[in-house]
């Protein structure tokens, strides 16, 4: 008997174990990916009319013709994409409203900017609702990147806003945001090492007690001087507005 011959004809049996067995395991995860239901509408942009996204609105925290919204359908084997330009300083943003049960959450986003300033105190980024639930944002000019969020809800019949937005809760930017294949999951468990957020926590924060008005009640006038001075509007000018 060739004991050579036998040797290499087990390591090769061996190699082909392994790799079926990674094929396998492969193949079970993707059925699990795939299996999952995304708690978006239209999360893929897929479907629209009138340069609009179905299930998706816009949101601007200051009126300017100088920000615009564009829906660009599927073409061939690229995905739908939504888009947002700020010719001038805006917080501007897609959004979709969904209603959660308590559990663990990921929310991810694929974002693509143009003319981003680095320097820039926000980028483009997903949220849910304006505070603190946020992933990091992307700036500056480049490829895709995919940016994503994992955050709990502890209440029944949560009401969320999750928003696809260029610029931050009272952190303006300028540039163009393009976004694709946006998901909301509900998972068993983040990757281990994920910083996961309390959304509930971060809503009773700024729920209204009166240590919490103070600071807002500041930044909302920073926000209105930023967008008078922003504007080029005299803040004695009464014909704002009408």
């Amino acid at each position: 008997m060739d004991v050579a011959a036998g040797t290499t004809t087990v390591k090769r049996n061996r190699i082909r174990l392994v790799f079926f067995a990674v094929m396998t395991l492969s193949a079970l995860l993707s059925v699990q990916v795939d299996a999952a239901q995304n708690l978006l509408v239209n999360g893929d942009f897929s479907k629209g009319s009138d340069n609009r996204p179905a299930g998706w609105r816009t949101e601007t925290w200051i009126d300017l013709q100088t920000t615009t919204f564009s829906w660009i359908p599927p073409f061939g084997s690229d995905s739908g994409e939504v888009e947002i330009s700020n010719d001038k300083l805006n917080d501007s943003r897609w959004v979709q409203s969904t209603t959660l049960s308590p559990g663990l959450y990921y929310a991810g986003v694929e974002i693509f900017t143009h003319g981003v300033p680095v320097q820039s105190w926000a980028g483009a980024l997903i949220s849910i609702g304006d505070q603190g639930v946020a992933s990091l944002d992307v700036k500056g000019n480049g490829n895709w990147s995919k940016r994503e969020v994992f955050f709990t809800v502890g209440r029944q019949h949560t009401k969320v806003d999750v928003k696809l937005r260029l610029a931050g809760f009272l952190n303006f930017a300028v540039g163009q945001a393009f976004f694709r294949n946006a998901v909301l999951f509900k998972i068993d468990r983040a990757p281990e090492g994920a910083l996961v957020l309390d959304l509930d926590n971060t809503q009773r924060l700024w729920a209204g007690s009166r240590w919490t008005l103070v600071p807002i009640g500041l930044l909302l006038v920073a926000a209105i001087l930023i967008g008078w001075r922003m504007l080029d509007i005299p803040a004695g000018d009464e014909t704002f507005g009408r």
